[in-house]
């Protein structure tokens, strides 16, 4: 090969060269190029990922804040209480249909430096089954077979002005609400999303059976950072905020 090089001419030899070298670029910008495109998707996928959840953003029940996997009418009686003017103290020993109980639904941002923009996600169902008591486990799991409906939760005017019920994407098992300003770091929602619950009267008419059945809520808070909020709405949830009436373009 060296031999065969040397037979050639120096204008030849220097041509050759000058095609090895960008046959060798071609083959580096090959190896290059899949990396760099790899590195944006991932990137992107990153940052939807810490815009859609921020763990400074807390979930309070009654003015109490929940921690992450707690549960929420973890002290039935609590809920239950329903004072008279003649015993102040008067516990129900079931809910009764038509009769709203405090429950407050409400968000506290519990980060030191970040605002956010937030969501709150409620969750209702029934569930079947028996509640611990000793040694017997808890067997209470949810059931499709009754309907979430009958379950209310309290929307009130008041809420209104601080926060929005987003109908299209409420069922009758989940409700959904923005709360319509900037959340400052270390403070709470300045009212409750929900308010109270209550079972619907219609619930004494209907043919399933209810008597041995326990109401259940869940909920879950995202909130997205103040900066280019609308966008990081849209690309961590898909909701457009300007159609829910938010303003959320104020970054400041």
């Amino acid at each position: 090969m060296m031999q065969t090089l040397k037979s050639l001419t120096l204008q030849t030899r220097i041509a050759l060269i000058a095609l090895a070298a960008a046959l060798a670029g071609c083959l580096v910008m090959m190896a290059v190029s899949p990396a760099r495109s790899a590195l944006t998707y991932f990137s992107g996928e990153y940052i939807a990922e810490i815009q859609q959840t921020h763990i400074g953003v807390a979930l309070t029940e009654n003015d109490k804040v929940i921690p992450e996997g707690g549960a929420l009418i973890a002290n039935p009686k609590e809920l239950l209480k329903n004072p008279t003017e003649k015993d102040p103290q008067h516990v129900d020993e079931f809910m009764q249909p038509g009769h709203v109980y405090d429950e407050r639904l409400s968000v506290q941002n519990r980060s030191s430096d970040m605002d956010e923009y937030v969501r709150l996600t409620v969750r209702k169902y029934w569930a079947t089954g028996e509640e611990a008591d000793g040694d017997r486990a808890d067997t209470r799991v949810k059931t499709d077979k009754l309907n979430p409906a009958l379950i209310q939760l309290q929307f009130t005017d008041e809420s209104a002005q601080h926060w929005v019920r987003a109908d299209n994407e409420c069922t009758p098992e989940r409700e959904v609400f923005y709360y319509k300003t900037v959340l400052r770091k270390g403070k709470s929602a300045a009212w409750p999303a929900v308010t109270g619950i209550s079972i619907d009267p219609a619930i004494k008419d209907v043919r399933e059976d209810y008597s041995n059945c326990w109401l259940a809520l869940e909920a879950q808070v995202d909130s997205v950072q103040v900066n280019n909020a609308p966008d990081a709405a849209k690309s961590a949830w898909g909701v457009d905020t300007a159609a829910l009436g938010l303003n959320w373009s104020q970054e400041n």
